[in-house]
């Protein structure tokens, strides 16, 4: 039995899809001689059979488990008000940074409505004064689609643009 692992990325090396193949090679031969005086016959029969490709989606260690349980991000909580799954700091890559707890924002300005978007992620319209600005939550496992960031992880991206660099991504830090 032959087994190998084989690893596709995207053009923007965000998504990575681990595929497992098993191949599995039966060769049967069997070899026939006859001897007479003048005359040798050989026969030969060589089968292949059976490809199995299986995919794998779960953490392969207790360790990663027990990461991806713990970055769980409980949506139907959110949209009731509740934002104890995402408290905490979220910084970027230019230390900027948003607070949450169990409440909402912490001096950032009022969440004033949360949805969830048909790829997982959660959208906020924020309020701050006479103005406000969009915030969307990508969970663990979700993809941002126009700028590199680490799928295996959450992720918050905020503004009045959607940003053009993996630097504006935030994480949480705390």
């Amino acid at each position: 039995m032959l087994t190998s692992f084989i690893f596709f990325f995207n053009h923007k090396k965000q998504d990575t899809e681990a595929v497992s193949t098993t191949t599995e090679q039966v060769s049967t031969s069997s070899t026939t001689t006859t001897s007479t005086i003048s005359a040798t016959t050989t026969t030969s029969l060589t089968t292949t059979q059976d490809s199995i490709t299986t995919t794998e989606e779960k953490p392969s260690t207790q360790e990663e488990q027990t990461n991806a349980e713990s970055q769980k991000i409980d949506e139907k909580a959110i949209l009731n008000g509740d934002f104890s799954s995402i408290v905490g700091t979220w910084r970027n890559g230019l230390g900027q940074e948003f607070t949450f707890d169990k409440n909402g924002l912490v001096n950032s300005g009022n969440i004033e409505k949360a949805s969830i978007g048909n790829d997982g992620s959660i959208n906020f319209s924020v309020r701050t004064g006479n103005t406000g600005f969009g915030m969307i939550i990508y969970p663990a496992g979700t993809t941002i689609t126009w700028v590199d960031s680490d799928p295996s992880k959450n992720r918050l991206i905020a503004g009045q643009a959607a940003p053009t660099s993996s630097e504006q991504v935030f994480y949480k830090v705390d």
